[in-house]
């Protein structure tokens, strides 16, 4: 996408979310003053300090993933680059790609390859979605025996369970077959490269494709061997999930409102679904929109439902957001300097 039409493409994204948010709190301000006067501090201590595990807890999974790798970097500055490489996809609609790439860089300024960090990415990735599913799933089910649950909210989230497990599958079998994934890899590796560099420039790590494939045979190769030592990986990434929900559970018990596990799990899949919609910074109005629907119909109050998604917001995305942008400039400071090396004519011309 050229530079001028994906600035609008993501100023009209934000415009978008921000009019959502907007028209929302504008028409329930009055209800808003009353229900903020009575929120309790103690919860809100609890959201902050259950959105700090969220992060530590996706640190300690990619600082589990690198060392099972062979590549070993503080577990502090793992969850540094967890925050920061997390955050820029709440900011930048990018499909995850902004994050990878700002991940990559961060990784090779500590002597990690562009290789290993695909592979650990990989692992991650599929470990969240797999774990993301099944709570979609048991959201699915509970709104399913929800009277007020329509035919279309189900197959809507049945639909994405579907989608989300072929993804799982595919990138399972780019991990186990290696004949597929030789066939695969070279054209794969350019359109990613060529894609990533063209965005975030400076930040992708140059090397050669053979380079590459040995750093990528090298990383699968030990997950392959050393398989049996990802049980802490996936504790943190179910402790990643457990603590984003325990976040909305504790803005609701902000509010006043005391709600049931199965609700609170079918309005969080629900939420889950739109932050995949690429055109919107983190699925940002329309998630607190479709959350606040799905509670309403629940029966809890329409105000305190949105006052609820909106603390999950500022909690969640907003402050670890501003924390994070402190957090990269420590992490380049930190580093290693990048030595520079003399390009030949040919790739200065690529």
């Amino acid at each position: 996408m050229k530079k001028p039409l994906k600035y609008i493409f993501y100023v009209f994204g934000m415009a978008l979310s921000l009019g959502v948010i907007a028209f929302m709190i504008y028409h329930a301000k009055d209800s808003f003053v009353k229900i903020w006067k009575t929120v309790q501090t103690k919860y809100l201590f609890l959201c902050v300090l259950s959105s700090i595990l969220i992060y530590v807890s996706m640190g300690m999974s990619l600082y589990e993933v690198l060392r099972i790798m062979g590549r070993r970097i503080g577990k502090s500055v793992a969850i540094g680059i967890a925050l920061v490489s997390t955050t820029v996809n709440y900011a930048v609609s990018s499909l995850g790609a902004s994050g990878f790439a700002l991940r990559a860089h961060l990784l090779s300024r500590r002597r990690v390859p562009f290789g290993t960090c695909v592979t650990a990415s990989i692992v991650i990735t599929v470990l969240l979605y797999f774990v993301l599913a099944i709570i979609i799933l048991q959201g699915s089910v509970l709104m399913f025996f929800h009277s007020s649950t329509t035919t279309a909210q189900l197959l809507k989230n049945f639909g994405l369970i579907v989608v989300m497990c072929i993804v799982c599958a595919a990138v399972t079998a780019f991990l186990f077959n290696d004949a597929w994934r030789y066939k695969s890899i070279r054209n794969v590796f350019r359109l990613i490269n060529k894609v990533l560099f063209r965005v975030f420039g400076a930040l992708i790590p140059k090397g050669r494709y053979d380079d590459f494939m040995d750093q990528l045979d090298e990383g699968i190769g030990l997950i392959h061997e050393k398989k049996r030592k990802m049980t802490w990986t996936i504790v943190y990434v179910c402790a990643d999930w457990l603590f984003t929900i325990l976040v909305l559970f504790f803005a609701f018990r902000a509010v006043g409102v005391h709600i049931e596990a199965g609700v609170l799990v079918a309005g969080f899949a629900v939420g889950m679904v739109t932050t995949l919609i690429p055109v919107l910074p983190g699925g940002l109005g329309a998630m607190e929109l479709a959350m606040t629907a799905v509670y309403a119909q629940m029966g809890i109050d329409w105000d305190a439902a949105l006052m609820a998604t909106l603390i999950y917001r500022v909690v969640y995305y907003v402050l670890p957001g501003i924390v994070s942008i402190f957090i990269y400039w420590g992490l380049q400071l930190s580093a290693s300097p990048i030595p520079v090396q003399k390009r030949g004519k040919h790739e200065r011309a690529h």
